[in-house]
């Protein structure tokens, strides 16, 4: 089987100030350019990198980046603001837009914060780029969490055009991000997770069964770790099976847990998923039925890559009694020659 697949969006990021791993300077060898945030007053620790702002209802507050090249060509970069995510592989994410925001997300900081910008650099030359805040009106007890994403607009559009020749488009965009989060109170929330939808799909093109799991709080979910097991319906034996520590969730959002058969083929039937996630101080415990059907499980198994066929029960069960009659045959065969030279 040929199998031409796309990866749409397969964004390598530096994420070299982020809210659970500061750097000293946002600066990558061969990008040619460092990027500091310009701390403002309202800062609630004057020791990090990365804006972390106490803010009050309805306050307007302008953002400022500083932008340094060390390169001896005129760069020409994109500023622009994400909202944190958290990415199939259960890691905070700042440079990708998701399809559509999570349910619980109430104030997405793209709409707090005015949109991308472009800016030219000279060669050696330093800039700063400017942002508008503004906050909701209505009082916010939690965290709202993105980051300010910066690139070369250059190189994005080579990637893309080098892409579309190919069969398997892969689009790397190297970048920096500086990550903001906003608060108007200091008071800590307790995490809360929930499971959603459990299905068979593809995991890197590969057979899988998928459990979202949501962070339905405005808080950070971190040192996370997740066990999970599948069996078939009033079974008690375990199927498939997955465990993953050290996962982080961003604050109102969700991602895929990826349970892997292993390149094995999807079977249609139903079964039942038990898991249990549990972090520092926390744990959550949850259980659910599912069912793939016929058509689910033949369309995926064809989708998927390095799939290992196995023999379905009927042939197996052609296959013995096939070898048991021939055996049989033979031995009856050999009974009646030694018969006849007697």
């Amino acid at each position: 089987m040929t199998v031409i697949k796309t990866l749409k969006y397969s964004l390598i990021t530096l994420l070299l100030v982020t809210l659970f791993n500061i750097g000293e300077t946002a600066f990558a060898d061969g990008m040619g350019y460092s990027v500091k945030a310009v701390i403002p007053e309202n800062q609630i620790d004057q020791t990090k990198t990365f804006f972390d702002l106490k803010m009050s209802p309805g306050q307007t507050q302008n953002l400022e980046l500083e932008i340094k090249s060390s390169s001896s060509e005129t760069l020409n970069l994109a500023v622009e603001p994400y909202i944190a995510t958290t990415n199939q592989n259960g890691e905070l994410e700042y440079s990708v837009e998701p399809e559509k925001n999570d349910s619980t997300l109430i104030y997405p900081i793209t709409r707090l914060i005015s949109g991308k910008q472009t800016v030219t650099i000279p060669p050696k030359e330093t800039k700063r780029v400017t942002f508008n805040l503004k906050m909701p009106k209505k009082a916010f007890t939690g965290k709202i969490v993105g980051g300010f994403n910066i690139y070369d607009q250059e190189n994005e559009v080579k990637e893309d055009s080098t892409a579309k020749k190919n069969d398997v488009q892969i689009k790397n965009v190297f970048s920096v991000v500086i990550g903001i989060q906003l608060r108007e109170s200091l008071d800590k929330i307790k995490p809360e997770l929930k499971l959603n939808a459990v299905k068979a799909g593809l995991f890197n093109y590969r057979t899988a069964i998928t459990a979202n799991l949501q962070n339905i709080k405005p808080e950070f979910v971190s040192e996370l770790s997740i066990e999970a097991k599948v069996r078939k319906n009033n079974s008690r034996k375990v199927i498939y099976e997955a465990e993953k520590t050290e996962i982080a969730m961003a604050p109102n959002s969700n991602f895929d847990f990826p349970i892997s058969l292993e390149n094995q083929e999807l079977a249609a039937g139903g079964y039942e998923l038990e898991i249990t996630a549990h972090s520092k101080n926390d744990e959550w415990t949850f259980t659910k039925k599912f069912r793939i059907s016929e058509e689910e499980a033949a369309q995926l198994n064809e989708e998927a890559v390095e799939i290992e066929t196995e023999p379905s029960n009927k042939w197996m069960m052609i296959i013995i009694i096939s070898s048991g009659a021939a055996i049989l045959f033979l031995l009856v065969v050999i009974f009646l020659l030694r018969r006849s030279k007697q």
